[in-house]
């Protein structure tokens, strides 16, 4: 097996030792890569597929866009940028949708919704209480997320155990899932 090839920022021409990178990776490293971007664009949008995601992270890379911390693995710093490269995806699309987001980082939020989405979050919110009827750890949970609580604040606030916090969020989780459901816990 070869050594992994590492980039360091020693090197006078980054974008040529990251050329000679992509052309060492060996064919298991290629369907690391392809399980990667693969996963990260499962949740994006179908006009962004997963071969787009990863041929975007290799142009970012070759062009300078973004430069490899010394001792990085090129799997492992190609990986990075398609995380990047999702999660401004997604920010993006929360902008131009009107979703509650920071505005320019001076922590004023955004205007209100319309009434159209206030009657769709009220609907989605009806739908989760009535999944989670029942189970009052869940509950907990989901108010606690709601109110915009940390796990550690939500834990403290209902009393519970790191173990039964995390089970929960586990629960909730296989059951949004399986009702088709995507949702985010932070």
């Amino acid at each position: 097996m070869q050594p992994k090839r590492r980039i360091t920022q020693d090197d006078e021409d980054s974008t040529a030792e990251i050329a000679r990178a992509l052309a060492a990776l060996s064919e298991a490293d290629l369907l690391r890569l392809k399980a990667i971007a693969r996963l990260r664009a499962r949740d994006l949008p179908r006009d962004v597929g997963w071969s787009d995601l990863l041929n975007e992270a290799v142009a970012r890379a070759l062009d300078g866009a973004r430069q490899c911390p010394p001792g990085v693995g090129i799997v492992a710093f190609l990986a990075g940028i398609m995380r990047s490269i999702a999660s401004e995806h997604w920010c993006r699309l929360r902008r131009e949708a009107g979703i509650f987001t920071l505005s320019d980082g001076e922590g004023e939020a955004d205007p209100a919704p319309d009434p159209e989405r206030t009657l769709a979050a009220l609907q989605a919110l009806a739908m989760l209480d009535q999944l989670f009827t029942g189970d009052l750890a869940a509950s907990q949970v989901l108010a606690g997320l709601g109110g915009g609580l940390s796990a550690r604040e939500i834990r403290e606030m209902y009393g519970l155990s790191e173990k039964d916090y995390d089970s929960t969020r586990k629960r909730m989780r296989r059951l949004l899932l399986k009702h088709g459901i995507a949702w985010r816990f932070r």
